[in-house]
């Protein structure tokens, strides 16, 4: 099963998946890929569960490039936002577990990213504890772009 099959196979969301960056909106300029045609599709995880889950921490959004999945949270660049960040990668995970087993069967071509809204802070340019934090949870990032091609 593909990314686009796993997403139309996930009920709560399967109305939701756009074709290449599109359900990113203005965020989509945080992505970079060298080949667009490779873009299979993407949702904004938190518009369309916001109904379904409306006091749930949201993660952002989920796209697929060259067959590989990527999961994408759009914060602060700031050390106080970190745990937000980890709280929604555990929502994240437990919702796939539970409501979206398509997307969760896919789980090991997947990879979860910070991208700051702004400045990141120079706390995460060094390798310390936040980075270490971070590691440990599968999260890449806090960076001001995504380079899809550097994750294939």
């Amino acid at each position: 099963m593909n990314f686009s099959d796993a997403v139309r196979n996930t009920l709560e969301i399967a109305e939701c998946l756009k074709a290449g960056l599109q359900a990113l909106g203005s965020n989509r300029h945080k992505i970079r890929v060298e080949d667009t045609r490779s873009l299979t599709g993407s949702v904004d995880i938190d518009d369309c569960l916001v109904k379904r889950y409306p006091n749930a921490p949201h993660w952002d959004y989920v796209f697929s490039y060259k067959e590989r999945i990527y999961y994408v949270e759009v914060h602060q660049g700031r050390p106080s936002e970190m745990q937000n960040i980890i709280t929604k990668l555990d929502w994240l995970r437990q919702w796939r577990r539970y409501s979206a087993k398509p997307l969760e069967d896919l789980r090991e071509l997947s990879t979860y990213h910070w991208i700051s809204t702004g400045k990141i802070d120079t706390v995460f340019a060094k390798n310390n504890r936040y980075r270490r934090i971070l590691r440990q949870n599968s999260i890449f990032g806090p960076v001001s772009m995504l380079n899809a091609d550097l994750f294939i």
